[in-house]
């Protein structure tokens, strides 16, 4: 806890004495981090709030352009000081984006807390009333997880929402991950979070990871193998807090977060390419106001490792960098379209460039997309859903540039970056199956 509250007391310091200033965090985040990162955390969190937690896999296909994106997760607000809690329980969401069909669809189960639990770290199930488990994430050692799960028309009493397909629409999946490079950037940040606000946290503990298994939708089988042609990724959230606006004042677009990948896959992994990048721009509480928060992993090869991690709040930005200095992190967003679905109104951005420089190196990730990119990833929390919208297969132009000698080491596009935009968008959400009401 030592150097966790270091930093916090050096915030504290130059809050009160110099005003706006920069510190420096210690040391780096995770490289691949071990199960331990990864495990279920509600126990260690106040038990008078409300607490969530998810899971989140998207699988990649790279030859025939088609995505497919798991999420496993609960959220836990009875019995808290919560006034209205409409979504305790766990859901499983499954969500196709195929950009060579030009198909989209998303599929959510709801449960009772009864129906989910969690052995060991985070062996995270979800039960039948047959007490079969039929949602599964089995950790297998620190770099393999296996997922499962399988929607039936047992289970059609537990279907949230089925957009895009019909509600009686079968699917099982069974995926198993072998990770490549994994990172863990908020390890600093992570027990002070957790004693004072309970911010959303994120662990990119497998952003690219090699991947084989099935997925079946409506009878059609989809193979999945080890092989280049195929990658996964894989991270967490949870806390107690969701990105939002300040309190009394209506959701608003600024006050979102973004998410940034690219990888390029080589059949000689230690040649590898990838890049993860997040940003947040939350309301904390009336003590911390605003935090603005960047991380960032860039691996060139198995070898070189860019990390940027910057965390702004009070004016005072608390950063670091394995090269040296952090001279920029930031995203452009332009060519804003509205967006209607069967959830409501959004307004997002197509276009996201990212800009990133440490002493060595400058980075730029343009991300084109297309709104038939996307589908719409919702988390319920208490007496809201919070919308991501997730743009899967994304073409994006990737720059890298050794500034030294003026080397270009990257310059090529990709049909396959993934970029998201999310805040809490007024929509019209469908209630929890009846059973739950």
């Amino acid at each position: 806890m030592a150097m966790q509250s270091l930093v916090f007391l050096l915030v504290a310091i130059n809050y009160f004495t110099v005003g706006s200033t920069a510190v420096p965090l210690p040391g780096n985040g995770v490289l691949q981090p071990s199960l331990n990162y990864q495990r279920y955390r509600q126990h260690e969190y106040k038990k008078y709030l409300p607490y969530y937690q998810w899971w989140y896999y998207w699988i990649r296909d790279n030859n025939n352009d088609r995505h497919y994106a798991i999420a496993y997760g609960t959220t836990l607000c009875k019995h808290t000081d919560t006034k209205v809690c409409m979504y305790d329980g766990a859901a499983v969401g499954f969500s196709v984006v195929d950009n060579k069909r030009n198909f989209r669809m998303q599929k959510y189960e709801f449960y009772d807390r009864n129906a989910f639990s969690v052995e060991g770290i985070f062996n995270y199930k979800i039960h039948a009333n047959t007490n079969r488990t039929i949602h599964e994430i089995l950790p297998i050692d620190d770099n393999t997880f296996r997922i499962s799960g399988n929607m039936s028309k047992d289970t059609i009493d537990n279907v949230w929402f089925c957009d895009g397909c019909p509600k009686d629409l079968e699917i099982q999946w069974d995926l198993t991950l072998s990770r490549i490079y994994g990172w863990y950037a908020q390890d600093i940040f992570e027990e002070p979070d957790r004693v004072l606000e309970g911010v959303i946290m994120w662990d990119t503990y497998s952003h690219t990871a090699e991947v084989e298994g099935f997925v079946k939708i409506k009878g059609e089988e989809f193979t999945i193998t080890k092989d280049a042609g195929f990658r996964a990724y894989g991270d967490s959230n949870w806390g107690e807090i969701m990105p939002s606006s300040p309190p009394k004042q209506k959701p608003n677009a600024k006050y979102a977060w973004g998410w940034y990948y690219v990888n390029i896959p080589s059949n000689n992994q230690s040649q590898e390419f990838s890049i993860i990048a997040g940003t947040g721009l939350t309301y904390a509480d009336a003590l911390l106001k605003t935090m603005d928060a960047r991380f960032s992993d860039i691996r060139l090869d198995a070898t070189t490792h860019i990390e940027l991690r910057s965390v702004t709040v009070w004016n005072i930005t608390l950063d670091s960098c394995n090269d040296g200095k952090l001279h920029r992190f930031d995203v452009e967003r332009s060519n804003w379209v509205n967006v209607t679905d069967s959830f409501g109104n959004a307004t997002i951005p197509l276009r996201q460039l990212v800009t990133m420089e440490s002493d060595n190196y400058l980075i730029t990730m343009d991300f084109k997309s297309l709104e038939t990119n996307y589908n719409r990833l919702l988390f319920a929390f208490m007496d809201y859903v919070f919308s991501d919208f997730e743009g899967l297969g994304v073409s994006t132009d990737v720059v890298i540039i050794e500034k030294v000698t003026g080397k270009v080491l990257r310059n090529e596009t990709v049909k396959s970056g993934g970029v998201e935009y999310g805040y809490r968008f007024d929509i019209n959400v469908p209630p929890v199956p009846s059973k739950y009401l």
